[in-house]
């Protein structure tokens, strides 16, 4: 009984746990966005099987969108799911991820995963164009920004002039 016990515990302790978060590109849009939120007892293989890299998984509709990873690295003999489960329904319900269904029906920017799959179509079909857009938006913002300011300025110096 006590191999099959130190065996065991070893098994646990090979266990990499943790909540992540994963920061998408905007859909069509310039900017970043909290895209999901997910729990493991090894994050490293969720990693791979979001993206695809596993062979018996499809990448999820949200892998083209440069997603970049946080986790929250949780100690071996915190790997129970009833540990992680709370924890995970904790950072949805704050974070507020656009793709996840699970938990997340409050959020009025969520995205269920057939329309994330419809978007995923059309960022596929539309790749050419799609530079160009962002491109503009990007810079209509600047515009816009560089007009605040300068309305700003002419306040801030009429003022100054008529004091």
């Amino acid at each position: 009984m006590g191999t099959s016990m130190s065996k065991l515990v070893r098994k646990w302790k090979r266990r990499k746990p943790g909540i992540y978060l994963v920061r998408t590109d905007r859909h069509l849009r310039p900017g970043r966005e909290n895209g999901y939120v997910g729990r493991s007892v090894n994050w490293e293989i969720r990693r791979r099987q979001h993206l695809g890299q596993d062979a018996r998984h499809t990448a999820k509709p949200w892998a083209d969108l440069r997603p970049g990873w946080r986790v929250l690295r949780l100690p071996w003999w915190l790997g129970w799911v009833w540990v992680l489960a709370p924890l995970e329904w904790l950072a949805i319900k704050v974070l507020l991820p656009r793709y996840n269904a699970q938990h997340n029906h409050g959020n009025p920017r969520r995205v269920t995963l057939s329309r994330a799959t419809a978007q995923r179509l059309e960022r596929d079909t539309a790749a050419p164009g799609l530079a160009r857009k962002r491109l503009a938006v990007t810079w209509g913002m600047y515009a816009l920004r560089g007009a605040g300011a300068a309305c700003l300025l002419a306040g801030v110096a009429g003022y100054l002039l008529n004091r």
